[in-house]
């Protein structure tokens, strides 16, 4: 059951002196989707970060987040909840969104009312505020542009045309965004990541190859593969996806776009030849070719404005990458091995 109405404050201090939270820094950041995948990633980043207060807004009571961060619990789908919110922020990275590429076709009127409905609350909460944040949203790079059979990567200025109900609202979204912009009362940073990865996810997880498929492997269970093998993708580390949202928290211009991914392709196959390597032993499979057989075969981004404008060059390949991931699930094994993610 969806919670809303009036938002709970809290702030988390554990491990942190008052004078230190006294001293975070200028910049008031929210996140939504900080339980999420990236979004628990990049609150732990920003959290960590001395030139940040940060608060999250979160739907579940019974969650927090990293000290130091001050959690409001709500929801976007209530505009007094979206209100409270985004009061006195300077800079919001919206991350919040429910299904995939795999799910979000099965119940199309449901995508959109779970997607874009929060979106516009929240604008319109901000274009009540006055305030003129800047909004840095977390779109896809794998989902919006059209299929392109002449395998050059993808411009942020190529020709969109999503294959999913996810792709479409995510495009929407940043239309939205684009004429809140356009309207002046924000600026707006728009991220098309590749394929994220970095950290284990749940088996159960329909997005997520690299750590649904690790968490599989440590754990001894077979692990599900959708669609063709030969699909490729542009597989970018948590890492340098914190390190691109550093750059683009203050606003450069009104409006913007931006890949960010490896500029590199790896098919299913490959990650999955890297994943035995590293492992170091054979690997069961469980492949469902018809879930998922609409998705584009062929998604590379091409990462050049990103290096031009932001000054900013991914550095964690795919091989070290996931060879990090491994062993540091195998240090925490060894320390508490009745922690070990299932």
């Amino acid at each position: 059951m969806l919670r809303t109405g009036a938002l709970r404050y809290h702030r988390s201090t554990a491990g942190k002196s008052a004078k230190c939270a006294e001293l975070l820094g200028n910049m008031r950041t929210g996140i939504t989707g900080s339980s999420g995948f990236i979004g628990s990633y990049l609150a732990r980043w920003l959290a960590a970060s001395a030139s940040t207060s940060l608060r999250l807004l979160v739907r579940n009571s019974a969650r927090g987040g990293p000290d130091g961060a001050e959690v409001c619990h709500g929801d976007l789908r209530s505009p007094a909840d979206c209100a409270r919110f985004v009061e006195g922020l300077e800079v919001i990275h919206y991350l919040a969104h429910e299904n995939t590429p795999v799910n979000s076709d099965l119940d199309q009127p449901n995508d959109v009312r779970a997607n874009l409905e929060p979106l516009l609350n929240l604008l319109r909460a901000v274009e009540r505020a006055g305030a003129r944040p800047h909004i840095v949203y977390f779109s896809s790079g794998g989902a919006v542009y059209a299929r392109k059979p002449d395998r050059i990567p993808y411009r942020e200025t190529d020709p969109t045309s999503p294959s999913c109900s996810y792709g479409i609202v995510k495009l929407a979204a940043e239309q939205y965004l684009r004429l809140a912009a356009d309207r002046g009362y924000l600026t707006a940073a728009v991220l098309r990541p590749g394929n994220a990865y970095g950290t284990l996810l749940p088996r159960h997880r329909m997005q997520g190859l690299i750590g649904v498929a690790l968490n599989s492997v440590l754990n001894g269970n077979p692990v599900r593969v959708f669609g063709d093998q030969g699909n490729v993708r542009d597989y970018v580390h948590l890492d340098d996806i914190c390190a691109m949202v550093d750059r683009v928290s203050a606003p450069r211009g009104t409006f913007d776009i931006f890949n960010v991914g490896s500029g590199l392709g790896h098919s299913v196959a490959e990650v999955l030849q890297v994943i035995r390597d590293c492992h170091g032993r054979p690997i069961e499979l469980e492949v469902n070719r018809n879930q998922g057989k609409w998705l584009t075969d062929w998604v590379v981004l091409d990462i050049a404005k990103a290096r031009r404008e932001c000054g900013w060059q991914p550095t964690v390949a795919l091989t070290s990458g996931i060879g990090a991931m491994m062993s540091a699930w195998h240090t925490q094994a060894s320390v508490d091995p009745v922690t070990s993610f299932r």
